[in-house]
């Protein structure tokens, strides 16, 4: 990958950045606020749910574009983490923050929905 190339995707990735942090729902959308009706205060804890859910989201993307701005500066950006090819342009497009190859992906993320549906035990 050429340095214009490298230099586009930071642009891309420091903006997103921005963006997420920018429009974050704060924190005191999480706040408990007591009500005297009951329709009301399921309706505020729906409000809780989805900016916990959101923040959650936010941060989750916010350490990935993290990850993907410490591979450029480390000149590994664009390398699938597992099997070491080449991430493919498109995919880089999509999701400038991709930390592995499209096969890689699919294979993490059919392993997450198994560890998801059947918990690991503790031993």
């Amino acid at each position: 990958m050429n340095e214009a190339d490298v230099n586009k995707y930071r642009t891309l990735l420091m903006a997103k950045r921005k963006e997420i942090v920018g429009m974050s729902p704060r924190r005191k959308d999480l706040w408990i606020v007591q009500s005297n009706e009951q329709i009301e205060t399921v309706q505020l804890a729906g409000q809780r749910e989805f900016a916990a859910r959101t923040l959650e989201r936010d941060a989750k993307s916010l350490m990935q574009i993290g990850a993907a701005l410490k591979r450029i500066d480390d000149g590994e950006f664009g390398i699938c983490l597992d099997c070491e090819e080449p991430i493919s342009p498109k995919r880089l497009a999509a999701v400038p923050w991709a930390a592995y190859c499209l096969r890689c992906q699919e294979m993490h993320d059919a392993q997450e929905a198994t560890d998801t549906v059947h918990p690991k035990l503790a031993a």
